[in-house]
């Protein structure tokens, strides 16, 4: 699988990496994705069971990347998979970043 361009921009991956270190912290991230979407690359934190402290984390620590990069070249979304395999999130297309 070839490496996604947006990856080889300055910065961006130092970035990434960064962002998985800090979210595959919270004990229920369970993947953490990186996919081409409509709008751009996005990121996907995949967690089994919807979770507002999760998604506080997640968002709190996207703030923390802000703040120390500037603007972000991607998106980030939490998907709540809800019993589905988590297989079901994978193709081609995605690039994990984290598995646990």
């Amino acid at each position: 699988m070839r490496t996604p361009s947006l990856l080889r921009r300055k910065g961006v991956k130092e970035a990434l990496k960064h962002f998985v270190e800090q979210v595959s912290q919270i004990p229920q991230v369970e993947a953490v994705l990186l996919v081409q979407g409509d709008e751009g690359w996005e990121v996907k934190v995949v967690v089994n069971e919807p979770d507002l402290t999760v998604v506080d984390a997640v968002a709190e620590s996207e703030g923390n990347l802000i703040d120390r990069h500037g603007e972000l070249p991607f998106l980030s979304d939490v998907v709540f998979r809800q019993g589905q395999s988590l297989d079901n999130f994978f193709s081609l297309q995605t690039h994990i970043l984290f598995k646990r």
